[in-house]
């Protein structure tokens, strides 16, 4: 009988940059001023060209779900810009747009982990990473990396 939740959560760490954020949103409800640098959320309104294309898209309306792996048009131009900037040929078909870096990281890790397998993370890097290799059963290992000093 399985068991809820599962003893895979065990090895979970508590995310604690959202206590960070709840605490600096009581503090903001106090009137204090907070600058967020915790979870990567710009401190700036949407630029207009944004606001509009959305807004135009919305009234096009064409707001049903994409395709699972991207919309053809939007994975063509990713790989024009890699055949332009890099020099690379990459069909479209290799290209998966997500919705972020961590749905992609998810994703990656679903088709590739096997129990026990080993993942290289940079230490210290992104905290949910070491979660998603253990929410696979992999084994997180840290890689120190150190800034230089400048020359």
């Amino acid at each position: 009988m399985a068991t809820f939740p599962a003893s895979r959560l065990a090895d979970i760490a508590p995310f604690h940059v959202m206590e960070l954020v709840a605490r600096a949103k009581t503090l903001e409800a106090e009137g204090r001023d907070i600058i967020h640098m915790e979870v990567g959320e710009p401190d700036f309104p949407t630029p207009e060209p944004i606001v509009a294309a959305a807004q135009a898209h919305i009234a096009s309306g064409r707001v049903f779900y994409t395709p699972s792996l991207g919309l053809p048009e939007l994975r063509r131009a990713i790989a024009a810009f890699y055949a332009t900037r890099y020099g690379i040929t990459l069909p479209p078909s290799r290209i998966v747009v997500t919705a972020g870096a961590s749905g992609a990281l998810l994703l990656a890790m679903a088709c590739l982990a096997e129990p026990q397998s080993e993942w290289l993370l940079t230490d210290p890097g992104y905290p949910c990473n070491r979660n998603f290799v253990r929410s696979f059963e992999g084994v997180p290992v840290g890689i120190p990396v150190h800034v230089l000093p400048a020359e």
